[in-house]
């Protein structure tokens, strides 16, 4: 199937595409709402600016995948592959990425508020600027990631490994942190008021009480 029969059928009503093969189709601001993807090769697909919201994309495979601006808002992302994919800008507002593969994502600046990234994947993953609002966090990993001036205010970051994570001028105001391995964490700046960091390995390798 290629772009132009997917958005026909799309059109047509159709909303199950399951293990659909669009590798480097350009669907760039297509309207695929509550479509079904889940199992899907979009892999270095573009879709900038395309309007995903609701769809399902669990253990898709978008490596290398161009999501910039794009809205995925109630997104399923479960077990999705997203290595290296671009999703600078993008909105993932209460999307589900749980156990997704996020290493050497671009998240620059994106809205991840009430998602959900429970033992995601984000080894180096650049989140500069991002929005992670009460984000679910659990046991993700995050060493090495760019988190400069991202809002992480009241996340939930247990046994979070964040070692050597650059979180320069964060703000982690009232985060969950127990249990969270901090270890060669850049804080410089950081804003920590209120956060609970009971069992956490803080950045000088000493836990905390």
């Amino acid at each position: 199937m290629n772009a132009s029969e997917l958005l026909r059928r799309y059109a047509a009503g159709e909303r199950d595409f399951r293990g659909v093969e669009l590798r480097g189709a350009y669907l760039n601001e297509a309207i695929l709402i509550g479509a079904d993807l889940r199992q899907a090769d979009l892999s270095r697909t573009h879709l900038s600016g395309a309007n995903l919201r609701g769809v399902n994309l669990s253990e898709a495979n978008i490596t290398e995948a161009n999501l910039s601006v794009a809205n995925m808002g109630g997104a399923e992302l479960n077990d999705a592959n997203l290595e290296s994919a671009d999703l600078r800008r993008a909105s993932l507002v209460e999307s589900s990425l749980k156990r997704a593969n996020l290493t050497g994502a671009k998240l620059r600046e994106a809205n991840l508020m009430f998602a959900n990234l429970s033992l995601a994947d984000l080894y180096q993953a650049d989140l500069h600027g991002a929005t992670l609002y009460q984000t679910v966090l659990h046991r993700v990993l995050l060493q090495d990631a760019d988190l400069i001036g991202a809002m992480l205010q009241e996340a939930d970051m247990r046994g979070a490994d964040l070692r050597r994570a650059c979180l320069i001028r964060a703000d982690i105001s009232k985060a969950i942190l127990i249990a969270a391995d901090l270890q060669g964490a850049n804080v410089l700046g950081a804003n920590l008021q209120g956060a609970v960091l009971t069992g956490a390995i803080m950045p000088d390798g000493k836990m905390q009480e």
